[in-house]
């Protein structure tokens, strides 16, 4: 044993991939959606070698700091496009909400702080767990590291900002998930949660019985019918228009073989009996059609052999913007598309007739190969497989918001910075927003997207654990319980203070989309499974996405606003 704890100890950067690897070992674990996750997991593993091996161990900084930049700026360039989109608009009230909860969390915490006197180590631990945002404990101790104290008080202070954070997240996921999918429904009026979510959706037409429109899961299907001599010779257009008519879904005649000839049809072509024609739809469409009234399904392989494209495109033309689906779906051009999923904000959401489309929404849709190519330049932009990621634009951009950081104001006596950490912040914002407009450059695969925000935040927290890890026993004897306390106050004093304003303030807000309003403004993700599985619907996610992308910048730079304010 003695053998591994030194070669632990002259190799730190085992004990940073031995915290990752157990971190998201301990996260795969969960009850009923409700779980440490990966980075509070990869956070708790980090503080027990570090506390085990002692102050012997301790990993370079700049190795923490190096992977919170790459985690922030990667997570403001994919909340970019819908932070904008929350600040103008139908999304602006939205946005007020998270602001407010935001505030109203923070003042929590500073009004705490002050009567418990905790330093501006523990009130920004304090924020971090209280609030769910693990991003406030890098900014947090960027923010100290400034401060015109000693080194070892600096030291003190920040290694404080993981144990309260540990020591108050848990509650901070837990309480809040219970408390908006069973407590906030009753405050809010609803009786029932799985009843007027299931209203919410036949309001909203996100419901079974119009497939065109319901869920990405719907499968597309193609298939070959042979028409008899019960059919009535008529055009493709007419054809379409009375199945539309019939069944409320469309369905396409894609293909027709007359004779031996095998044509791509136009709407005035007329279709006639002895005819075979490729008819395309939604699976539940095409059964629900009566085809077998004029109709034989057969097997066609020449005719079936269709170049099928599906992928996603992000909405970037202005005259898309603002716009239904449903009035997508009329246009000549969707003729033979089908939409299959809307992501918004990282965040896939539940979508009807009436869903309006936002500048950045990923829609991912499947048609004909050339039909789908002359549609995408309509909408936006074609968001193609490439493994490559413009590690110009990332590199770049993390190098000029880091800068962006370093000067400072002195404000009395207290040094204020925006600190590298939020710099990078803001101009992964300025640059994500900028790229759902002219997504030309800044390429970033979703497995990429997915290594710097995940990897990149869990990593940082594994060298935060480690090195705050000798003193981290100490802090929690002296703080723990009160750490605790003050913990659940600051989770749930701003939920139910906004639960109220949500009833009474937006009053013209479904109560469901409140809920989602909630959970996304205090960015607990943890809680989006529990409020899904209580609600039994995934309609609430459609409140959540603009509180969720302020509610991480707003709580992220908040993190500095604790120091400041802790340290007077």
């Amino acid at each position: 044993m003695t053998w591994v704890r030194d070669t632990i100890i002259e190799h730190p950067e085992i004990a940073v991939f031995l915290a990752l690897g157990v971190g998201f070992f301990v996260g795969r674990f969960s009850y009923r959606g409700i779980g440490l996750g990966a980075v509070t997991g990869t956070l708790l593993a980090g503080v027990v070698i570090g506390a085990v091996l002692g102050d012997d161990l301790q990993v370079d900084p700049i190795v923490k700091q190096i992977f919170f930049l790459i985690f922030l700026f990667s997570l403001g360039y994919k909340l970019g496009p819908q932070f904008v989109a929350g600040l103008k608009g139908s999304g602006l009230p939205q946005a007020v909400f998270a602001v407010v909860l935001a505030v109203v969390g923070f003042g929590t915490t500073i009004v705490i702080s002050s009567i418990l006197g905790y330093n501006p180590g523990l009130a920004a631990g304090l924020a971090g767990g209280g609030l769910t945002q693990s991003s406030i404990i890098g900014v947090a101790q960027d923010s100290i590291a400034g401060l015109p104290v000693s080194d070892a008080t600096a030291k003190a202070w920040s290694d404080l900002v993981p144990v309260a954070y540990a020591v108050t997240y848990i509650f901070g996921t837990v309480g809040a998930a219970l408390y908006i999918s069973l407590v906030a429904p009753r405050i809010l009026g609803i009786r029932d949660l799985p009843a007027a979510a299931h209203d919410l959706e036949q309001r909203l037409g996100v419901h079974d019985d119009n497939p065109d429109v319901t869920s990405a899961y719907q499968q597309v299907v193609r298939r070959a019918y042979r028409l008899t001599s019960a059919f009535s010779p008529q055009t493709v257009g007419e054809f379409e228009r009375a199945s539309d008519a019939r069944i409320g879904s469309r369905v396409f005649i894609a293909r027709v073989r007359h004779g031996d000839a095998i044509v791509e049809p136009h709407l005035d072509q007329t279709l006639t009996p002895g005819d075979v024609v490729v008819v395309a739809g939604h699976h539940a469409a095409i059964i629900e059609d009566d085809l077998a009234a004029f109709a034989v399904e057969i097997d066609d392989p020449a005719l079936l052999d269709v170049p099928i494209e599906e992928l996603s495109v992000v909405v970037t033309n202005k005259a898309v913007v603002g716009r239904t689906v449903e009035e997508l779906r009329q246009t000549q051009r969707a003729r033979q598309i089908f939409l299959k999923g809307i992501s918004r904000g990282g965040h896939a959401i539940p979508f009807g007739p009436d869903t309006a489309l936002h500048a950045g929404d990923e829609l991912r849709v499947q048609g004909p190969l050339p039909l789908l190519e002359q549609g995408i330049r309509y909408v936006g932009f074609p968001e193609r497989t490439d493994p490559k990621t413009d590690m110009v634009t990332v590199a770049l951009g993390i190098t000029v918001g880091a800068v962006i950081g370093v000067p400072s104001i002195t404000v009395g006596a207290v040094p204020l910075s925006l600190t590298t950490s939020v710099g990078a912040l803001i101009v992964g914002l300025i640059l994500g927003w900028r790229r759902s407009k002219s997504p030309t450059f800044g390429h970033v695969p979703p497995g990429a997207q997915w290594f710097f925000e995940t990897v990149g935040l869990t990593l940082f927290v594994a060298v935060v654990g480690i090195n705050a890890g000798p003193g981290f026993i100490d802090g929690l004897a002296q703080y723990g319980v009160q750490l605790l306390v003050a913990g659940v106050v600051v989770t749930l004093v701003p939920l139910v203070v906004m639960t109220f304003v949500g009833r009474f303030f937006f009053r013209k807000t479904d109560p469901v989309l409140v809920l989602g309003m909630l959970t996304g403004a205090q960015t607990t993700t943890a809680a989006v499974g529990s409020l899904q599985e209580t609600a039994k619907s995934s309609v609430p996610l459609l409140g959540f996405t603009v509180p969720y992308a302020i509610g991480n910048i707003v709580l992220s730079i908040g993190g500095a606003v604790v120091v400041a304010i802790t340290a007077q």
